[in-house]
Protein backbone atom coordinates (compact mmCIF):
# COMPACT_ATOMS: atom_id res chain seq x y z
CA UNK A 1 0.00 0.00 0.00
CA UNK A 2 1.24 3.68 -0.35
CA UNK A 3 0.66 6.16 2.23
CA UNK A 4 1.39 9.97 0.78
CA UNK A 5 3.70 11.53 3.00
CA UNK A 6 0.77 14.30 4.07
CA UNK A 7 -1.71 11.89 3.95
CA UNK A 8 -4.26 10.46 6.77
CA UNK A 9 -4.17 6.50 7.57
CA UNK A 10 -7.00 5.47 9.87
CA UNK A 11 -6.82 1.54 11.12
CA UNK A 12 -8.48 -0.65 13.21
CA UNK A 13 -9.62 -4.25 13.78
CA UNK A 14 -12.00 -3.77 10.42
CA UNK A 15 -9.88 -1.76 7.76
CA UNK A 16 -7.25 0.19 6.86
CA UNK A 17 -8.15 3.46 5.66
CA UNK A 18 -5.92 6.24 3.59
CA UNK A 19 -6.93 9.25 2.88
CA UNK A 20 -5.33 11.77 0.29
CA UNK A 21 -3.74 15.31 1.67
CA UNK A 22 -6.35 17.64 0.21
CA UNK A 23 -9.88 17.48 1.19
CA UNK A 24 -11.05 15.90 -2.10
CA UNK A 25 -9.01 13.19 -3.81
CA UNK A 26 -9.06 9.37 -3.86
CA UNK A 27 -9.12 7.67 -0.56
CA UNK A 28 -8.20 3.95 -0.39
CA UNK A 29 -9.51 0.83 1.54
CA UNK A 30 -6.37 -0.92 1.34
CA UNK A 31 -7.39 -3.72 3.52
CA UNK A 32 -10.68 -4.50 5.35
CA UNK A 33 -11.73 -7.95 7.22
CA UNK A 34 -15.35 -7.15 8.92
CA UNK A 35 -17.49 -9.57 10.58
CA UNK A 36 -19.76 -11.34 7.94
CA UNK A 37 -22.67 -9.20 9.54
CA UNK A 38 -20.52 -5.81 10.01
CA UNK A 39 -19.43 -5.89 6.30
CA UNK A 40 -21.74 -3.99 4.72
CA UNK A 41 -22.12 -1.64 7.82
CA UNK A 42 -18.82 -1.01 7.70
CA UNK A 43 -19.02 0.14 3.85
CA UNK A 44 -21.78 2.20 4.32
CA UNK A 45 -19.67 4.18 7.51
CA UNK A 46 -16.89 4.50 5.16
CA UNK A 47 -19.02 5.66 2.21
CA UNK A 48 -20.53 8.69 4.92
CA UNK A 49 -17.32 9.82 6.47
CA UNK A 50 -16.01 10.59 2.99
CA UNK A 51 -19.38 12.00 1.95
CA UNK A 52 -19.28 14.27 5.16
CA UNK A 53 -15.48 15.05 5.07
CA UNK A 54 -16.33 16.78 1.25
CA UNK A 55 -16.80 13.68 -0.94
CA UNK A 56 -14.53 12.43 -3.78
CA UNK A 57 -13.48 8.94 -4.63
CA UNK A 58 -13.06 5.78 -3.05
CA UNK A 59 -11.16 2.93 -4.56
CA UNK A 60 -11.37 -0.73 -2.40
CA UNK A 61 -8.97 -3.22 -2.51
CA UNK A 62 -10.60 -7.05 -2.47
CA UNK A 63 -8.58 -9.94 -3.12
CA UNK A 64 -6.02 -12.85 -1.18
CA UNK A 65 -5.22 -11.88 2.44
CA UNK A 66 -6.65 -8.52 2.37
CA UNK A 67 -10.22 -8.95 2.50
CA UNK A 68 -12.95 -11.85 3.12
CA UNK A 69 -14.44 -13.29 -0.35
CA UNK A 70 -17.86 -11.90 -0.14
CA UNK A 71 -16.84 -8.33 0.33
CA UNK A 72 -17.02 -8.37 -3.71
CA UNK A 73 -20.71 -8.91 -3.91
CA UNK A 74 -21.08 -6.67 -1.25
CA UNK A 75 -19.15 -3.88 -2.92
CA UNK A 76 -20.96 -4.34 -5.79
CA UNK A 77 -24.37 -4.22 -4.52
CA UNK A 78 -23.46 -0.98 -2.85
CA UNK A 79 -23.02 0.97 -6.36
CA UNK A 80 -18.87 0.15 -6.28
CA UNK A 81 -17.81 -0.49 -9.87
CA UNK A 82 -14.69 -3.29 -10.04
CA UNK A 83 -12.28 -1.24 -12.19
CA UNK A 84 -9.38 -3.23 -12.24
CA UNK A 85 -7.78 -6.92 -11.92
CA UNK A 86 -4.64 -6.84 -10.54
CA UNK A 87 -1.77 -9.60 -9.63
CA UNK A 88 0.78 -8.86 -6.84
CA UNK A 89 3.98 -9.48 -8.08
CA UNK A 90 7.81 -10.25 -6.55
CA UNK A 91 11.33 -10.09 -7.80
CA UNK A 92 15.04 -11.00 -6.39
CA UNK A 93 16.94 -8.15 -6.47
CA UNK A 94 19.39 -10.31 -4.78
CA UNK A 95 22.11 -9.06 -2.00
CA UNK A 96 25.41 -8.81 -4.49
CA UNK A 97 27.11 -5.80 -5.58
CA UNK A 98 25.19 -5.45 -8.91
CA UNK A 99 21.66 -6.14 -9.20
CA UNK A 100 19.96 -8.97 -10.51
CA UNK A 101 17.61 -6.82 -12.91
CA UNK A 102 14.49 -8.03 -14.86
CA UNK A 103 14.69 -9.34 -18.37
CA UNK A 104 13.85 -6.13 -20.40
CA UNK A 105 14.63 -4.98 -23.55
CA UNK A 106 15.41 -1.36 -22.67
CA UNK A 107 15.42 1.30 -24.88
CA UNK A 108 18.65 3.13 -25.95
CA UNK A 109 16.80 6.17 -26.43
CA UNK A 110 14.75 6.66 -22.90
CA UNK A 111 16.50 7.40 -19.71
CA UNK A 112 15.58 7.47 -16.65
CA UNK A 113 16.24 10.25 -13.49
CA UNK A 114 15.28 10.29 -9.91
CA UNK A 115 12.73 13.60 -9.19
CA UNK A 116 15.65 15.14 -6.57
CA UNK A 117 14.30 18.54 -6.25
CA UNK A 118 10.75 20.13 -5.83
CA UNK A 119 11.34 21.05 -10.21
CA UNK A 120 11.12 17.32 -10.72
CA UNK A 121 8.40 16.02 -8.40
CA UNK A 122 6.28 18.96 -9.97
CA UNK A 123 7.16 17.59 -13.42
CA UNK A 124 6.59 14.07 -12.46
CA UNK A 125 3.15 15.22 -10.76
CA UNK A 126 2.44 16.85 -13.92
CA UNK A 127 2.99 13.91 -15.72
CA UNK A 128 0.56 11.68 -13.66
CA UNK A 129 -2.23 14.14 -13.82
CA UNK A 130 -2.39 13.91 -18.10
CA UNK A 131 -2.13 9.73 -17.17
CA UNK A 132 -4.53 8.63 -14.51
CA UNK A 133 -7.78 9.96 -13.76
CA UNK A 134 -8.69 11.86 -10.86
CA UNK A 135 -5.22 13.17 -9.67
CA UNK A 136 -4.52 14.22 -6.64
CA UNK A 137 -3.13 17.75 -5.98
CA UNK A 138 0.56 18.52 -4.71
CA UNK A 139 0.20 20.38 -1.43
CA UNK A 140 3.50 21.83 0.03
CA UNK A 141 3.17 19.54 3.57
CA UNK A 142 4.17 16.84 0.40
CA UNK A 143 6.75 18.61 -1.60
CA UNK A 144 8.33 19.13 2.09
CA UNK A 145 7.91 15.81 3.03
CA UNK A 146 9.19 14.22 -0.34
CA UNK A 147 12.73 17.19 -0.18
CA UNK A 148 13.40 15.63 3.11
CA UNK A 149 13.69 12.42 1.87
CA UNK A 150 15.81 12.96 -0.60
CA UNK A 151 18.23 14.63 1.53
CA UNK A 152 18.17 12.09 3.70
CA UNK A 153 19.34 9.37 1.21
CA UNK A 154 23.05 11.48 1.78
CA UNK A 155 22.71 9.60 4.94
CA UNK A 156 20.84 6.47 3.88
CA UNK A 157 22.96 3.14 5.07
CA UNK A 158 22.22 -0.25 2.45
CA UNK A 159 21.55 -3.46 4.26
CA UNK A 160 19.42 -4.97 7.07
CA UNK A 161 19.86 -1.61 9.03
CA UNK A 162 18.53 0.45 6.26
CA UNK A 163 15.21 -0.11 8.09
CA UNK A 164 15.94 1.53 11.08
CA UNK A 165 15.91 4.92 8.64
CA UNK A 166 11.97 4.20 7.79
CA UNK A 167 10.42 4.28 4.52
CA UNK A 168 12.30 6.42 1.06
CA UNK A 169 9.29 7.10 -0.66
CA UNK A 170 10.69 8.11 -4.65
CA UNK A 171 9.50 9.24 -7.78
CA UNK A 172 10.93 9.18 -11.11
CA UNK A 173 10.93 10.18 -14.66
CA UNK A 174 11.37 8.47 -18.26
CA UNK A 175 12.78 11.31 -20.46
CA UNK A 176 12.30 10.53 -24.38
CA UNK A 177 12.82 12.90 -27.32
CA UNK A 178 9.72 14.76 -28.95
CA UNK A 179 9.71 14.67 -32.62
CA UNK A 180 7.51 18.16 -32.03
CA UNK A 181 9.70 19.99 -30.69
CA UNK A 182 13.32 18.33 -31.06
CA UNK A 183 14.24 18.19 -27.18
CA UNK A 184 14.09 15.28 -24.66
CA UNK A 185 10.55 15.64 -22.69
CA UNK A 186 9.29 14.16 -19.61
CA UNK A 187 6.64 10.99 -21.43
CA UNK A 188 6.95 8.97 -18.17
CA UNK A 189 6.75 8.86 -14.59
CA UNK A 190 6.80 5.70 -11.49
CA UNK A 191 7.07 5.68 -8.03
CA UNK A 192 9.04 3.54 -5.64
CA UNK A 193 8.81 3.16 -2.11
CA UNK A 194 12.19 1.65 -0.48
CA UNK A 195 10.69 0.02 3.27
CA UNK A 196 14.36 -2.07 4.28
CA UNK A 197 15.50 -4.07 1.98
CA UNK A 198 12.48 -4.17 0.12
CA UNK A 199 11.13 -1.73 -2.50
CA UNK A 200 7.97 -1.24 -3.60
CA UNK A 201 7.19 -0.23 -7.55
CA UNK A 202 3.78 1.87 -8.08
CA UNK A 203 2.00 4.40 -9.83
CA UNK A 204 3.77 4.21 -13.16
CA UNK A 205 1.96 5.89 -16.47
CA UNK A 206 3.71 6.87 -19.69
CA UNK A 207 1.85 10.06 -21.71
CA UNK A 208 -0.25 8.17 -24.74
CA UNK A 209 1.33 9.83 -27.37
CA UNK A 210 4.63 8.57 -26.26
CA UNK A 211 3.71 5.13 -25.51
CA UNK A 212 5.01 1.26 -26.80
CA UNK A 213 8.62 3.62 -27.13
CA UNK A 214 9.83 1.22 -23.74
CA UNK A 215 9.35 3.93 -21.19
CA UNK A 216 7.42 1.49 -18.65
CA UNK A 217 10.24 -0.88 -18.83
CA UNK A 218 13.00 1.70 -18.43
CA UNK A 219 11.38 2.73 -14.97
CA UNK A 220 10.77 -0.72 -14.03
CA UNK A 221 14.55 -0.87 -14.43
CA UNK A 222 15.84 2.34 -13.57
CA UNK A 223 13.25 1.65 -10.13
CA UNK A 224 14.86 -1.44 -9.47
CA UNK A 225 18.81 -0.60 -9.62
CA UNK A 226 18.67 2.66 -7.66
CA UNK A 227 16.39 0.64 -4.83
CA UNK A 228 19.28 -1.93 -5.07
CA UNK A 229 22.21 0.45 -4.17
CA UNK A 230 20.11 1.70 -1.23
CA UNK A 231 20.12 -1.73 0.04
CA UNK A 232 16.85 -3.17 -0.97
CA UNK A 233 17.08 -7.13 -2.23
CA UNK A 234 13.29 -7.64 -3.33
CA UNK A 235 10.90 -5.51 -5.35
CA UNK A 236 6.96 -6.01 -5.19
CA UNK A 237 4.28 -4.40 -7.33
CA UNK A 238 0.83 -4.76 -8.15
CA UNK A 239 0.65 -4.85 -11.93
CA UNK A 240 -3.26 -4.76 -14.10
CA UNK A 241 -3.51 -8.26 -14.95
CA UNK A 242 -4.18 -7.78 -18.16
CA UNK A 243 -1.59 -5.34 -19.63
CA UNK A 244 1.92 -4.51 -16.87
CA UNK A 245 1.43 -8.22 -15.27
CA UNK A 246 2.42 -10.61 -18.63
CA UNK A 247 5.28 -8.02 -19.66
CA UNK A 248 6.83 -8.35 -16.02
CA UNK A 249 6.45 -12.08 -15.58
CA UNK A 250 7.62 -12.99 -18.68
CA UNK A 251 10.59 -10.56 -17.29
CA UNK A 252 11.09 -12.62 -13.96
CA UNK A 253 8.59 -11.55 -11.72
CA UNK A 254 6.31 -14.45 -9.68
CA UNK A 255 3.03 -14.10 -8.36
CA UNK A 256 2.15 -13.95 -4.70
CA UNK A 257 -1.63 -12.69 -4.72
CA UNK A 258 -4.33 -11.21 -6.48
CA UNK A 259 -6.20 -8.00 -6.25
CA UNK A 260 -8.79 -6.01 -7.13
CA UNK A 261 -10.31 -2.69 -7.34
CA UNK A 262 -13.85 -1.32 -6.74
CA UNK A 263 -14.12 2.63 -7.24
CA UNK A 264 -17.05 4.71 -5.88
CA UNK A 265 -17.42 8.83 -7.02
CA UNK A 266 -18.81 10.05 -3.64
CA UNK A 267 -20.80 13.53 -4.17
CA UNK A 268 -21.28 15.89 -1.46
CA UNK A 269 -25.05 16.51 0.44
CA UNK A 270 -26.53 19.22 -0.90
CA UNK A 271 -27.01 22.08 1.09
CA UNK A 272 -30.75 22.78 2.30
CA UNK A 273 -31.81 25.66 0.11
CA UNK A 274 -32.44 29.21 2.98
CA UNK A 275 -36.35 30.25 1.51
CA UNK A 276 -37.57 33.13 3.80
CA UNK A 277 -40.78 33.27 5.26
CA UNK A 278 -43.37 34.88 3.79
Amino acid sequence: MHVPAAGTLVEDGERLLVHPPGRRGTSRVWRSWPARDRAEALILETVEELRASGGGRLVWHTGDAVSPPFMDALLSRRGFEKTEDLEVLAFELGDGPQPRLPRLDLPADVRVDLARDEAGLRAAHAVESRVFPNPSVLVEPEIHAYLGGIEGLKHRKPGPDAAKDGACALRFLAFAQDPAHGDDRAVATAGAEVVGETVRLWGAGTLAEHRRRGAYRALVAGRCRLAHALGATLALTKANAATSAPLLRNAGFRLVASERRHVLSIPTHDAPEDHPTR
